[in-house]
């Protein structure tokens, strides 16, 4: 096992076994003599690795346009598998969504 592998066992471990205690990750540091950002850190690396999907295969799903008078839910709304949802009272501009797609595989 090399240095980095072993550094991220070493982690999940605390983060899961953090997430097992019911301790809030101050306290948890505390007791186990680790530093709070560094917990926060590796719990949420450990979070984008699991969101992330297996590949960057785009879903396109039929829209039709509705006439504003008639529209009864926001101009646009994205959602995950993993359950996050995204609407936007407002269309965003293309190159936000494209710098979105690009930083979220």
């Amino acid at each position: 096992m090399d240095k980095k592998a072993v550094l991220e066992a070493y982690w999940r471990g605390h983060v899961e076994t953090w997430r097992a205690s019911g301790l809030s990750q101050s306290n948890y540091c505390q007791q186990h003599g680790l530093k709070t950002h560094s917990l926060s850190y590796w719990q949420l690396r450990q979070v984008e690795h699991q969101d992330k999907p297996a590949s960057k295969a785009l879903t396109l799903v039929p829209a039709t346009i509705v006439p504003e008078s008639q529209a009864s839910i926001p101009p646009l709304s994205l959602s995950s598998p993993q359950g996050w949802r995204l609407e936007f009272a407002a269309l965003p501009p293309a190159d936000w969504l494209t710098a979105l797609w690009r930083a979220h595989p």
